[in-house]
């Protein structure tokens, strides 16, 4: 079985790139962050010289969040706009049949 991958917080990435930004040394910041290699650190900085610190968030399974929202938004839409249907048809029936 593979070797299981380390998380981090989103705090603890936005401490070690400021401290690393302020000069920190890496291997410093490795130790006192129990990181698993250096190269950690040099890939969240240029995230956040790329996107700014909100880069660092993890936003894995967000957009299928969304767009599981996304689609009971739109069905429950749809079931109003058929319920209104259904009630105008039937208003629609009963006046025919007057």
């Amino acid at each position: 079985m593979g070797k299981k991958l380390k998380k981090y917080s989103y705090d603890d990435k936005v401490d070690v790139v400021k401290k690393f930004m302020e000069g920190y040394p890496s291997s410093r910041l490795v130790k006192e962050y129990d990181l698993t290699h250096r190269n950690r650190i040099y890939e969240w900085r240029d995230q956040v010289l790329k996107g700014g610190y909100e880069a660092l968030k993890d936003h894995r399974g967000a957009k299928t969040k969304d767009r599981h929202r996304d689609r009971e938004r739109s069905l429950e839409e749809e079931n109003e706009s058929l319920k209104l249907e259904v009630k105008y048809l039937k208003k629609l029936l009963d006046l025919q049949r007057r």
